[in-house]
């Protein structure tokens, strides 16, 4: 006779299998045929890339920079999202031309370099608007990394994990992203496995909070 725990037992042990197949799935039988890299080095420094402006759900224009950074992981640019004392909570630029994709994998370089209220730079995935997408968060002034979805006027934050994140020092952040789900990366490390099936489709994009200040380069998106 099944108890109520072995019942929950058996559908914890299927949801671990779907999961790890998704993944698999997308890592492994959906090779990436498209390539995209943002890497900001033919932009000058010290201004917005054209078209970025109207990406931004900043209301305060330029705030998304691209600056030069001798420790640029590919010199000599990267984008800045400068700190800021407005009351916005998260700043998300997107980017124009990423395509949308059932099955991706995302990948950027980051380096947090300051923040008072918060210490938190992200990878939007999935984006619809600005009410509706994930956030692949790296914080640390927590140590803590995080699968937000972001619906509105709430950021969810279902899937976390303690881990050190050092301030002013490159990490990378990579999401496998497939139908079933999203896994979730942090210098090369799997962390996350999230079972979500939510904004099938949307484009990808830059995210910190508060007034966090932080470096982005080599921004690179695999598809099918």
């Amino acid at each position: 006779m099944w108890t109520r725990k072995k019942r929950y037992t058996l559908i914890g042990i299927i949801a671990i299998i779907g999961i790890s197949i998704a993944f698999y799935e997308a890592q492994v039988n959906f090779p990436w045929k498209n390539s995209k890299v943002w890497n900001f080095d033919f932009y000058p420094a010290n201004t917005v890339p054209p078209n970025f402006a109207a990406w931004q759900t900043d209301t305060t224009p330029g705030l998304w920079v691209v600056k030069a950074d001798d420790s640029a992981p590919s010199p000599p640019n990267v984008l800045v999202k400068l700190p800021t004392d407005d009351n916005v909570v998260y700043h998300l630029q997107i980017i124009p031309d990423s395509p949308t994709s059932s099955f991706e994998e995302v990948t950027v370089k980051f380096k947090i370099i300051s923040g008072q209220e918060a210490q938190a730079a992200g990878l939007v995935l999935r984006f619809v608007d600005k009410d509706h997408y994930f956030v692949l968060m790296a914080d640390a002034m927590n140590n803590l990394f995080s699968l937000c979805k972001d619906e509105p006027g709430y950021l969810i934050c279902n899937y976390e994990r303690q881990t050190p994140i050092s301030i002013g020092q490159w990490h990378t952040m990579k999401a496998n992203v497939s139908p079933e789900g999203i896994g979730g990366y942090l210098d090369d490390k799997l962390l996350i496995r999230a079972n979500n099936q939510a904004y099938q489709n949307g484009q990808i994009g830059l995210w910190t909070k508060n007034d966090t200040e932080a470096y982005f380069d080599d921004l690179k998106l695999d598809y099918s």
